[in-house]
């Protein structure tokens, strides 16, 4: 049952993170602030090895989820603020 609880709070972050994903890809937007974006990452990296030693698959797979959806919005962030340098 806590198996099923895990999952479904997982998805909901997955969900919520991929929502705020899709609008930063459709307003050309920097969503994330990159400090904060770099310090989640760092700390879902070592989530992930955490959950990896104590075999806790569904921790594991929603912090690799995460990193992923993340770096799209760093690479996004990125992207959105050279266009905006250039722009000046």
């Amino acid at each position: 049952m806590s198996e099923i609880i895990g999952i479904i709070g997982g998805l909901i972050i997955i969900i919520a993170w991929i929502m705020e994903t899709i609008e930063a890809v459709k307003r050309h937007k920097s969503v994330v602030d990159l400090k904060f974006a770099f310090a989640f990452i760092l700390a879902a990296i070592f989530l992930t090895v955490y959950s990896w030693e104590r075999a806790d698959h569904v921790f594991f797979w929603i912090n690799i989820v995460l990193i992923a959806i993340l770096s799209l919005e760093i690479g996004i962030s990125i992207h959105v603020k050279k266009v905006h340098h250039r722009k000046r």
